[in-house]
């Protein structure tokens, strides 16, 4: 009867305090569209700066289009990710990228 209650209270209290969470962070780029061949600029005039964002999601790139709302002349770029330890509840920021920067747009990561 001993052993059933240690047995008992072991998978109970003890073994769930010994689980360890992560997740995993991931930098997306989105972007707008480039203009189809009939709307490019004509050849001499400047080229017109792309517009975008950076945003650091739990989400990937297939899976953020569908939770939040993105235009649909907008593209969805992985960028890089990484592992963070813990707990996210209460809405706690994700943890920083251990790599230290973001990639330049020359350098992306592969």
């Amino acid at each position: 009867m001993k052993y059933r209650v240690f047995l008992s209270a072991f998978f109970f209290v003890l073994l769930p305090s010994l689980g360890k969470a992560e997740y995993r962070v991931f930098l997306l780029k989105i972007s707008k569209r480039a203009p189809a061949a009939a709307e490019a600029p004509t050849p001499g005039t400047p080229p017109t700066t792309q517009d975008y964002r950076l945003v650091e999601s739990t989400l990937d790139h297939v899976q953020y289009r569908y939770y939040h709302t993105v235009a649909p002349d907008e593209d969805v770029t992985y960028i890089d990710t990484w592992r963070c330890y813990g707990r996210t509840d209460d809405f706690k920021p994700h943890c920083p990228n251990p790599k230290g920067q973001i990639p330049s747009e020359d350098s992306p990561a592969s």
